[in-house]
């Protein structure tokens, strides 16, 4: 079980180099949310492994290609390429052997999203990632979640329980939110042979200098999270790095696991009967409104 103490010791501790022996020849890498923030200081950390192929997936083309250009100015020599996908929908993939799903914001409003988003596209991407050795889906978390629990909704349903604006909360609606997603990735994580997919949970930390909190609407608020990432959070060039030993440097034993550069706990919640009921009512709910885009064969 995750401790106070042990998560405060690994957000203060130094992010350790990528072991030497690191490679990606003859490997295709998808990084979404590429083009800013930890995605596009990932980029060059996985360009130096010499990849076949880097994807840059990016909401605007425009955006990514002025990101893509800078790195194929330090990286003449190597094939990138940038392709709209907004993890807020489902209409954007072949072979991968590395996939990170990085995209993310914070919003201070409620909003919805029409589509599936990052559970629609991890459903996509398992077959892709597929490969003669363990392809990689890990996907960018946060360790906001812990401590936290969820309520049962009782005759209501999960997913529902969380739609209604009246009872938003930002800041808190954050933490729940990465709560869903780890909950949602260990289920079918446990069917999936690690030995075809290596697929976990990550943490980068607080982070200095990224635009994470650009909407939040409270000049107190915002300066009460500025002024505790500047106090605790990690360069973004070293938390980018988290991402390459939690998709490359750890192995099998990673898998479906909360990770940095070591296998962490999930939230305690997930080890609970209620949490792990609660976890199969939201991998259900969740494959029902995706069935539009037929992601029940995928999940199987």
């Amino acid at each position: 079980m995750p401790s106070f103490a042990r998560e405060c010791k690994q957000r203060l501790s130094r992010v350790p180099p990528i072991p030497a022996r690191t490679e990606l020849a003859g490997k295709t890498v998808l990084v979404t949310g590429a083009n800013v923030d930890l995605g596009f200081e990932a980029s060059p950390n996985f360009l130096r492994l010499r990849p076949s192929l880097l994807i840059m997936g990016v909401r605007s083309v425009d955006k990514g290609e002025a990101a893509a250009a800078a790195l194929r100015r330090e990286f003449p020599d190597a094939r990138i390429e940038v392709w709209e996908l907004d993890m807020e929908s489902s209409r954007s993939l072949d072979r991968l052997h590395v996939a990170v799903l990085n995209a993310g914001l914070g919003k201070p409003r409620f909003e919805r999203v029409d589509e599936g988003g990052c559970h629609e596209v991890t459903i996509h991407l398992r077959p892709t990632a597929s490969s003669s050795e363990p392809g990689r889906l890990f996907i960018v978390n946060s360790g906001a979640s812990l401590g936290l629990t969820l309520e049962d909704p009782g005759d209501a349903r999960l997913l529902d329980s969380f739609d209604q604006p009246g009872k938003f909360n930002g800041i808190g609606q954050y933490g729940l939110s990465k709560l869903l997603v780890m909950m949602f990735v260990a289920k079918p994580a446990r069917t999936i042979n690690p030995k075809e997919v290596i697929v976990n949970c990550t943490d980068p930390g607080a982070t200095k200098g990224t635009a994470f909190f650009c909407d939040v609407n409270s000049w107190i608020i915002s300066v009460a999270l500025r002024a505790f990432v500047g106090l605790i959070g990690r360069q973004a060039a070293d938390a980018s790095r988290v991402y390459l030993h939690s998709s490359l440097v750890l192995g099998e034993e990673s898998h479906e696991s909360w990770t940095g550069w070591i296998i962490r706990a999930w939230p305690k919640t997930m080890y609970t009967d209620q949490g792990h009921q609660l976890g199969e009512w939201l991998w259900d709910e969740t494959l029902e409104e995706l069935k539009f885009a037929s992601v029940k064969a995928l999940a199987r």
